[in-house]
């Protein structure tokens, strides 16, 4: 979604253009998995990290024009809002080094982002969602980013709507606010994990995915404040689920379903989840005359379907097709730290629970998805189903199962990463997630610039939070 578009509008003949396209194009890639023609072999990790900029009194700073400029690095681009920016890191061969060099690639592209900040007297923050933001902040004519992708966007999913964007979560406090723009979707920043799987095992590893958001969700919570309200302790899901909802009224009444989703539920074939895309209408469908094998159009109407277990097909070098997943459940920060044991974590555990490929689909889907939503609300505090059976507290099933599957996954891969999962491991004794860290210090000071100036003093430091001092 960082890429610009160059079409400013769109007519109903490029409507049925864009349509015409993506049908070619889908039967194209039915013949890519009728004839097995994808990479097979490859195992690769990439992120896409986005990031806050924050003035020097701790409220967000519109200057990513200039600090893009400043840093003139292409992995570095815009995200929808003025204050935040996104790194897109390098992708790495799954090997015994790939954790160490992503994790230099991120301090990096990080450090590059924060110095350039400095040098305007802002600063770079990762948060799920950055407590210190207003509605004010939140005016399209100051804080929208300037490229036509995200003016389209807007416009054509608030035609779509034909209302008001309603934001409304209920948790200790009550946020209810309206928007005639999508705005609110800046709200939440995340840690994106591009994750290239072997066409063999993409199944198993789109079900893992599943599973292994919903332990992972409670273990990186750091969500909890929303425009001056305490909401879900990872208050992300479903802000975005509600931001980007283009769906009239009478199409929610009608149980038409929405563009944001976990999934819908367990697959043969990935095969079934582009086809699922038919049943969106194209947000932006612009045709470019590109051959059918570089699927500009299927990739193009799939990012605009917001699933948190993302399916993309992309091309390696030689040109062959892979498939990979993109998991977009994890929020940004607190820390660098924290963020590469919450992708480690992912990995692991995607990779541990392959191993018992039956358990993955034993329980109704409708189960896990219940799951999900629990640990966004609640954190570790949710009481959750697991796929082996058991029904516990989310945070005993991290200790007892999943921390040990994502040993034994890792371990499968040639890799010991105990350092990140030891984090991991720490995060979930203590109990202390940057959501309830945050909690905690606005229940005792009720001032949000004070809470973000105290929370990047903290992460400048690369403490993990589960080492931060209580408020």
């Amino acid at each position: 979604m960082g890429e610009d578009i160059t079409q400013i509008e769109f007519s109903s003949t490029d409507d049925q253009s864009f349509q015409d396209k993506l049908d070619q194009e889908l039967h194209f890639t039915r013949k890519l998995f009728v004839e097995k023609k994808f990479d097979n072999q490859s195992r690769k990790l990439g992120y896409e990290l986005e990031c806050c900029l924050i003035d020097q009194h701790g409220y967000p700073a519109a200057f990513n024009q200039q600090v893009l400029d400043d840093a003139n690095n292409p992995s570095l681009t815009y995200e929808l809002a003025r204050f935040n920016l996104e790194l897109n890191g390098n992708v790495f061969d799954v090997n015994d080094r790939v954790f160490s060099d992503i994790e230099k690639d991120m301090s990096l592209l990080y450090q590059q982002v924060d110095e350039s900040a400095r040098r305007y007297h802002k600063q770079a923050g990762l948060f799920g969602v950055l407590p210190s933001l207003d509605m004010q902040h939140l005016d399209m004519d100051d804080y929208m980013s300037n490229m036509t992708r995200y003016r389209l966007l807007n416009q054509q999913l608030m035609s779509m709507r034909g209302s008001p964007v309603q934001l409304d979560i209920q948790s200790m406090d009550h946020l209810r606010v309206s928007k005639d723009d999508v705005m609110l979707e800046s709200l939440g920043t995340s840690l994106q994990i591009h994750y290239q799987t072997p066409l063999d095992e993409a199944v198993d590893t789109y079900h893992a995915a599943l599973w292994a958001s919903v332990p992972l969700l409670a273990a990186c919570a750091n969500s909890p404040l929303v425009l001056q309200k305490y909401c879900w302790q990872e208050s992300r899901i479903e802000i975005f689920k509600q931001a980007v909802d283009c769906r009239t009224e009478a199409q929610k009444q009608d149980g038409m379903l929405s563009r944001v989703f976990l999934a819908k539920g367990y697959i043969n074939s990935w095969f079934e989840l582009f086809e699922e895309n038919a049943y969106f209408n194209p947000i932006l469908p612009e045709v470019l005359e590109t051959p059918i094998d570089e699927l500009h159009h299927l990739n193009l109407h799939n990012g605009t379907i917001w699933r948190w277990i993302r399916p993309i097909i992309g091309k390696n070098e030689n040109s062959k097709h892979h498939l990979r997943l993109e998991l977009r459940t994890v929020p940004a920060g607190p820390t660098l730290i924290d963020s590469m044991a919450n992708l480690v974590f992912f990995v692991g555990l995607i990779e541990g629970l392959k191993q018992d490929k039956d358990a993955l689909t034993r329980i109704p889907y409708e189960t896990l998805e219940k799951s999900f939503y629990q640990v966004a609300r609640l954190g570790l505090l949710a009481e959750v189903n697991w796929c082996h059976g058991v029904f516990e507290s989310v945070q005993q099933i991290i200790l007892k199962y999943t921390i040990p599957l994502a040993r034994q996954g890792l371990e499968n891969l040639g890799i010991d990463a105990h350092e990140y999962l030891d984090i991991i491991q720490q995060r979930v004794i203590t109990g202390q997630t940057g959501a309830r860290w945050m909690v905690q210090y606005w229940t005792k000071n009720k001032n949000t610039a004070a809470l973000v100036d105290t929370y990047l003093k903290f992460a400048r430091l690369n403490i993990p939070v589960h080492r931060w001092s209580k408020p």
